[in-house]
């Protein structure tokens, strides 16, 4: 059979296994050899497993209550979401590949697509260098798959993961190739597809990638609309398929989470709101926008009656970024709905209606003092770049403590503090 030509430009996914697992296996050596699970926030179910666990018959977000015994049982090590030290772990991650190629598109915490232009037959020994240079550089294993479009990247890569490819990479580099792979992947493990569309398209008799990739575009397009159709494409080797740059600029910005445990007063809703608004705020900046509009959400109820969820909002005017304003007006919004007869569980935040900061017109009859508040949140986020997240906030977010999350298994703080790193004794 004919090779497909290996000069041209490649793709290669690289994802780390198990992240949150391996993450927490990094600095934590006593775990290597140990079946690990993590749990989502409040320590609610289950989201991430090693394989040991999976082979128990753990099903991904399955309720921690439901597999507490078989934990005890199996010896099966807990442990919280640590998303300070995930995040790190997954700056790493990217710094590594960087190392080995200039053309890094990150996908998501944990995966990232790589270009590579011209690099031929020497293309998979690169690959295994790279795999083999993560491994040593942060402790977490992964694997590529390499292709010449990202759909037949992914498929490369659940195959190199699931079939443990000696090097952990697993490369289409002809059309048997592309052929024997496609005709063993279930068509509800394509990139893009999923269950609901599975059954689909298994009512036409479409159950295989393979099957997926000679579908009549046509049909395909009038059936399920252009991007199934971009999906088909990729499978049969033609790349059509653009990822939207991760720090591209959002249209809206949300932070949210429920608390750790039922609340029933003003000022330890106000501290979960003002720390909702902080982080917003961060990522608005970021971006160098204003708001000009905030949303405030909470779930609440009487006791003993129905989850109900009510919100309101605030226009902005002139928009801003500036937390004390935006903390203010927050304030207000949960002023109009709060009721000490009810107990609450969740609240959140959403800035939309973001314009570029540079760009703003300013509101002629508007008596916002714009220019003392860019001090104070100047001066707010120095302090948080120099000794990390949340060391200088306003008062509203240090009412309270009680709506934050449940975290009984937190593992250590090991790439931001200092104080917890491991210590070696002789």
């Amino acid at each position: 059979m004919k090779r497909w030509d290996l000069q041209a430009d490649q793709i290669a996914l690289v994802d780390v296994n198990n992240f949150y697992v391996s993450s927490e296996r990094a600095f934590d050596p006593s775990l290597r050899h140990k079946p690990v699970a993590v749990y989502s926030n409040n320590d609610g179910c289950v989201i991430a497993r090693c394989a040991d666990v999976k082979a128990m018959g753990v099903k991904m977000g399955v309720p921690v209550f439901e597999v507490r015994q078989l934990f005890r049982e199996r010896g099966v090590v807990a442990r919280s979401s640590n998303y300070t030290l995930y995040h790190d772990m997954s700056c790493r991650f990217v710094s590594s590949l960087e190392q080995f190629c200039p053309d890094v598109e990150q996908y998501s915490i944990d995966e990232s697509f790589l270009h590579f232009h011209g690099f031929g037959e020497r293309l998979a020994s690169h690959s295994q260098r790279l795999v083999a240079a993560v491994r040593q550089w942060t402790s977490m294993p992964c694997c590529a798959g390499v292709a010449p479009t990202r759909t037949l990247a992914k498929a490369a890569n659940h195959f190199a993961k699931t079939l443990g490819v000696p090097g952990g990479v697993l490369q289409i580099g002809s059309e048997y190739h592309r052929q024997q792979l496609l005709m063993q992947l279930p068509v509800g493990e394509v990139w893009g597809v999923g269950r609901r569309l599975s059954k689909r398209l298994g009512a036409m008799g479409i159950r295989t990638a393979w099957e997926l990739s000679k579908a009549h575009l046509p049909t395909m397009r009038k059936a399920f609309g252009v991007t199934l159709e971009r999906t088909v494409r990729e499978l049969q080797g033609i790349s059509c398929i653009e990822l939207a740059p991760m720090d591209q600029a959002k249209n809206e910005i949300v932070s949210g989470r429920t608390f750790g445990k039922l609340l029933h007063d003003f000022d330890a809703l106000m501290a979960a709101v003002a720390n909702h608004v902080l982080l917003a705020s961060e990522k608005l900046r970021a971006q160098q926008g204003v708001a000009g509009r905030l949303v405030v959400c909470i779930q609440r109820r009487k006791p003993g009656g129905e989850w109900r969820e009510i919100s309101t909002h605030t226009e902005l005017r002139p928009a801003t970024n500036s937390p004390p304003v935006l903390t203010a007006a927050a304030r207000g919004c949960l002023g109009d709905m709060f009721d000490d007869s009810y107990e609450y569980r969740r609240a959140s935040i959403m800035l939309s209606s973001l314009e570029v900061d540079s760009e703003v017109q300013n509101d002629l009859f508007s008596s916002s003092r714009r220019g003392d508040d860019g001090v104070l949140s100047e001066c707010l986020a120095s302090i948080n770049e120099r000794f990390g997240r949340g060391k200088a906030v306003l008062g509203s977010a240090r009412l309270s403590s009680d709506w934050e999350m449940q975290r009984a298994f937190l593992s250590q703080a090991f790439t931001s503090d200092f104080g917890a790193l491991p210590v070696a004794r002789a």
